[in-house]
């Protein structure tokens, strides 16, 4: 009886040979659905009752023609109207007229399996819907390969690879291929920095490949695959790209491992390795790497190896830090590591607060004398030749305060004088003299309170609040809305303001102003004035917004200030804002200071925060990533002060010690370079305690 109704309802006499076996299957499915629409099911003979038939209409595949790429996976459904026209939910019989282009299964998945026009069909009851092309293209993934790899000559055990290994995946033209998904697997022991990476725009997937931790082959496969799942790619020519290293040991220490000696001193034996190819021969002439850790030296950070493959970098010093310093030999990708036992205390500089410029470093000591170290324009002592150790002003200067600018320093002394030093420093009223080597102090009767140096001017305040700037008013930082170029004495500010405290960038200033509101001056090329204007303000301009503040600072082009509950809130260049905007993860700081690209603030138990550029790793957090919003600063230190330079950061521990962090181009950082970069905070240490 199913099967008479089967028949009856499918009117397979009507279709035409093309699809005659494509109807049936759907028949078939349908059997059992048909009767409870369709009389005549049952178990009497008089068979369907054209009243009560389910007649249907039209069959719309969805969606239409399509271009597809080649690999590509997706359902199809089909829209089903009865005479009425309504939609109606009744089995579809799928059919592909060339499976090897692409494939639908009775469900309507569609697998797009290679080039080409395929045309698909769906019926149900007799009614066919409109044929529907679909394109399958292949514009992806067709070709894998390693790009510029080239496999190293000595590789040691447990080494990172020198160089990323970057995979490129490119189309049937040539072309770079992006989001492509490239997996990655080692064996051997070692890994990988991702295990799934997606190719860039350039078509390439990289990653970092760590060899295992003993000697044996190590191998890397680079498999491109589908984008929901791990299967291979099989029409991808090249897939899997397979890299094999071997590791050995390629370098043996001949002398110098384990000594012992004093900090800073020199140890009794010169270090002494040995290289050796896979098969354990001597290589003659190559040059080793030899780096010390904790601000140790050695007499050549570069030797050759000699005919018998042995290299000495001669006599290593120790650095600064107690127990075990290293010695960091490599060559290509081999790696070994020397150790020896440093003894003593390490003497760290201490001072009562430390102030920071591009590439100096100067900090106020109990004897209220200033020690400077860096750029030798800027330690105050007329050197020619950068200093990496604090060492004191010329001229026995006592001073209440010290500050940085972008190109000099300057300071308010014991007699209410102001001292700056280092490249326009701009204390020679008169305009002979414009920089100054060493502490010089301004011709004027006016007792200061503080002085702000910027780049190009200086601004100083007076006991009576009144602040007054001299210098280049190029931009109209001057605030005393002149015309005039330059002025060498102090003018007052237009106005009659009167502020607490001022902060200078590179060619502004602002002023914290008794009523706790904030007004700047000066130049506005990147919203650092704060205001509603656009351009530069000859005169001061209050910072927009209904805050009120605590503390404001400022450096390079933008500013930042502290608002009643502690919080800070920037404008500037780096900010993307032209009006003071609050972070929204920032904890709360009770002093804050801005560099030429980053800030830093502090928290009431000491913790130190920073945000900005870090591409000198001067925000602390060991990387060299830059972040729009304050991040910790990666010590268990905690500071009572802290100044952000162009490219570096000192800070003064709540016990006084003198700490830094970031660039050290001429020895800001209060030693030697190398390293250029220290991405962790470090003490500055000037000898060994008795």
């Amino acid at each position: 009886m199913t099967a008479r109704c089967i028949r009856r309802v499918a009117g397979f006499s009507k279709l035409s040979p093309l699809h005659l076996r494509a109807a049936q299957f759907a028949a078939g499915i349908a059997a059992t659905f048909l009767c409870a629409f369709v009389s005549g099911c049952g178990s009497s003979g008089d068979g369907l009752s054209p009243g009560n038939q389910l007649k249907l209409s039209s069959i719309v595949i969805d969606g239409g023609s399509r271009v597809l790429e080649r690999g590509t996976v997706l359902q199809l459904t089909a829209t089903v109207r009865d005479t009425a026209n309504k939609v109606v939910a009744v089995p579809v019989a799928w059919h592909s007229d060339v499976d090897s282009i692409a494939t639908i299964d009775r469900n309507g998945v569609l697998t797009a399996n290679d080039t080409g026009v395929v045309v698909l069909h769906a019926s149900a009851l007799g009614v066919e819907a409109q044929p529907v092309a679909v394109h399958v293209v292949w514009v992806g993934a067709a070709n894998v390969a390693a790009f510029h790899f080239t496999g190293p000559n000595a590789v040691t055990p447990g080494a990172v690879f020198a160089d990323s290994v970057r995979i490129l995946v490119t189309n049937l033209a040539g072309g770079a291929t992006p989001d492509a998904l490239v997996a990655f697997a080692t064996t051997g022991g070692g890994s990988t920095s991702s295990h799934f990476v997606k190719t860039g725009v350039n078509g390439l997937a990289s990653v970092q490949w760590t060899f295992g931790p003993t000697a044996a082959v190590n191998t890397l496969t680079a498999t491109v695959v589908k984008a929901d799942s791990s299967t291979l790619i099989a029409w991808v020519k090249g897939n899997p790209v397979t890299l094999s290293v071997m590791t050995f040991a390629a370098l043996t220490v001949v002398n110098g491992d384990g000594q012992s000696g004093q900090l800073l001193s020199a140890l009794p034996t010169a270090p002494a390795v040995k290289l050796v190819d896979a098969s354990g021969n001597p290589r003659a002439g190559v040059p080793i790497a030899f780096t010390p850790t904790s601000n140790g030296k050695v007499a050549n950070s570069v030797a050759s190896t000699g005919a018998d493959g042995v290299a000495s970098p001669g006599t290593w010093t120790l650095g600064d830090a107690p127990g075990d310093e290293q010695l960091i030999v490599t060559i290509e990708n081999a790696r070994l590591i020397l150790h020896a036992t440093a003894t003593g205390t390490p003497a760290y500089f201490v001072a009562a607060n430390v102030a920071t410029s591009a590439s100096a470093t100067c900090a106020r000591t109990s004897d209220q004398l200033v020690s400077c170290w860096g750029a030798a324009a800027l330690t105050g002592r007329n050197e020619t030749s950068p200093r990496s150790t604090p060492a004191a002003t010329n001229g026995g200067v006592t001073f209440k305060t010290v500050a940085g600018g972008a190109t000099h320093f300057c300071g308010v002394g014991a007699d209410a004088a102001i001292y700056c030093w280092g490249t326009n420093a701009l204390v020679d009223t008169t305009g002979v003299t414009v920089s100054a080597g060493v502490p010089t102090k301004m011709n004027s009767n006016t007792a200061w309170q503080q002085v702000s140096p910027g780049g190009s001017h200086n601004c100083g305040l007076a006991d009576d609040q009144t602040a007054y700037c001299w210098g280049s008013n190029a931009s109209g930082q001057l605030g005393d809305g002149s015309s005039l170029g330059i002025r060498y004495a102090p003018r007052p500010v237009s106005g009659g303001f009167h502020f607490t405290s001022l902060a200078a960038g590179a060619s502004h200033e602002c002023g914290l102003a008794t009523d706790a509101s904030v007004y700047c001056w000066g130049s506005n090329n990147a919203g650092q004035l704060g205001g509603t204007g656009v351009g530069d303000a000859g005169t001061p301009t209050v910072v927009a917004g209904a805050d009120e503040f605590i503390a404001i600072a400022a450096g390079g082009n933008w500013s930042c200030a502290l608002n009643t509950t502690g919080h800070a809130e920037c404008w500037g260049a780096g900010t993307g804002h032209a009006t003071p905007q609050a972070y929204a993860t920032a904890p709360a700081f009770t002093s804050i200071s801005v560099g030429g690209a980053h800030a830093c603030g502090l928290t009431s138990d000491g913790s130190a925060y920073c945000w900005g550029d870090n591409s000198g790793g001067q925000l602390g957090d060991s990387t060299v990533t830059a972040r729009q919003e304050p991040v910790a600063v990666v010590t268990t230190l905690r500071f009572a002060s802290i100044s952000a330079g162009a490219q570096h950061t000192c800070a003064v521990t709540l016990d006084g010690a003198v700490a830094c962090w970031g660039a050290n181009q001429s020895g800001e950082l209060g030693y030697s370079p190398p390293p250029p970069k220290q991405l962790t905070p470090r003490f500055v240490v000037t000898g060994v305690q008795p």
